[in-house]
Parts: structure tokens; C-alpha cells; sequence
């Protein structure tokens, strides 16, 4: 995946505001499957940050664009969007 270790903390910190957890249950790892917050609440709460993040209320997305961190970092690197 090409972000880096910085923008991968950054992601992190955002992910777990997001989700109101601590940052420590967020890593590459982290989906739906294994944290109970990352759950449809919690995908709509990033993909409703990510729309307002780009201005774009016509992005482009899946539920399972945001159901891991890992599908998060693949749908930002594939719309271009810098965090």
C-alpha cells in the first residue's frame, strides 16, 4: 500500500475519533470483523468524513470501501484523497 508510516498515524488518529476508540485498536489490521465499533454507524460515520473531507457529495463508494483500515487506504489512494 503506498501511504506512508505518517499518514498512516494520521489515518489511525482520524479512524479512532471517528469511531470513538482509542487509537491503540487501530492499526492495519483493524475491520468490522474484530472491532465492534467499526461497525454501520461507524462506516458511515468515515464515508460521510471523507465526502465532506473532498467536497465531493457524489464520491463513489461501497460500504466495503470502509470495512477495514486496509479498504479505507486502497479507496483513498484510488480517489486521489490526501489526509
Amino acid at each position: 500500500m503506498g501511504t506512508n508510516k505518517l499518514n498512516n498515524k494520521k489515518l489511525f488518529s482520524i479512524i479512532s475519533k471517528l469511531l470513538e476508540v482509542s487509537p491503540s485498536k487501530i492499526s492495519l489490521k483493524t475491520s468490522s470483523e474484530n472491532l465492534d465499533e467499526f461497525d454501520s454507524l461507524g462506516i458511515l460515520n468515515i464515508a460521510t468524513y471523507f465526502e465532506k473531507k473532498t467536497n465531493n457529495k457524489k464520491l463513489k463508494y461501497d460500504i466495503k470501501d470502509f470495512s477495514s483500515i486496509k479498504n479505507i487506504i486502497k479507496f483513498l489512494e484510488k480517489n486521489n484523497i490526501k489526509i
